[in-house]
């Protein structure tokens, strides 16, 4: 058994040349993609659908970094990072069950640097262009927003950079997308990320259940979000 499969559960040569990467699984989303059975590995858990990959990283900027890294020798060519974020402030349509895509992303990766917020500059990376941009334009229609994302590494610090998120017009913040976009980089892998608005900092905290109107919101934004990326890799 290769490194790969013992870690991906697949042979790198079944997966696919589209890929989208889940670091949080939840059964709606298995649901909702029709998935039952993932092949298992030591870090990752694969399954392949007549027109992607679909692999479930773990939550965490190394997890899905590294899974990127390991992609560069497989069939990959177009990987989309798939999941939801936390929104900064709602504005401009932007609230629980939006649609966005960052733009651009900060990468605010480590705790440390969270923690000592005063005494680093992050660094930012970027989804390739082209590749953003087809999949907006096939999806015109369906409002889904271009956003500033920031990658953050503490549920906890997040509220106290609150101001600090604002000055620098951040809309949303994640936990993997920085790791995503450099890896996607590094490796020249295609690379976008579709998000869901699941919560908004200090308004409608992670940590606080939603009303029935707004799970129900949430629920119908992860459905469409799954048709859009099924619709988009069919017609690619």
């Amino acid at each position: 058994m290769t490194e790969f499969q013992a870690l991906f559960g697949i042979k790198r040569t079944q997966v696919k040349k589209n890929c989208i990467l889940l670091p949080l699984l939840q059964k709606e989303i298995s649901h909702k993609f029709k998935i039952k059975n993932f092949s298992k590995g030591r870090l990752y858990a694969t399954v392949n659908t007549p027109d992607f990959t679909l692999i479930h990283t773990r939550i965490g900027p190394g997890f899905v970094g590294d899974a990127v890294l390991y992609l560069k020798h497989t069939p990959c060519e177009n990987l989309i990072l798939f999941g939801s974020c936390g929104l900064v402030k709602a504005k401009d349509g932007l609230t629980i069950g939006s649609l966005v895509c960052p733009s651009k992303c900060y990468a605010n990766e480590s705790f440390t640097d969270m923690l000592w917020k005063e005494k680093i500059k992050p660094k930012v990376f970027y989804p390739h262009k082209g590749f953003l941009e087809e999949f907006l334009r096939s999806n015109q229609k369906q409002d889904v927003k271009k956003v500033i994302c920031s990658t953050i590494s503490s549920l906890k610090l997040e509220q106290d950079l609150l101001d600090s998120f604002m000055k620098k017009n951040i809309d949303v913040v994640d936990m993997e997308c920085s790791a995503f976009f450099s890896a996607s980089s590094y490796t020249g892998l295609k690379a976008m990320a579709l998000f869901y608005v699941s919560d908004i900092i200090k308004e409608k905290p992670f940590y606080k259940t939603l009303k029935p109107a707004l799970k129900t919101k949430l629920s119908a934004a992860i459905e469409k979000s799954i048709n859009l990326l099924e619709a988009f890799f069919l017609a690619r």
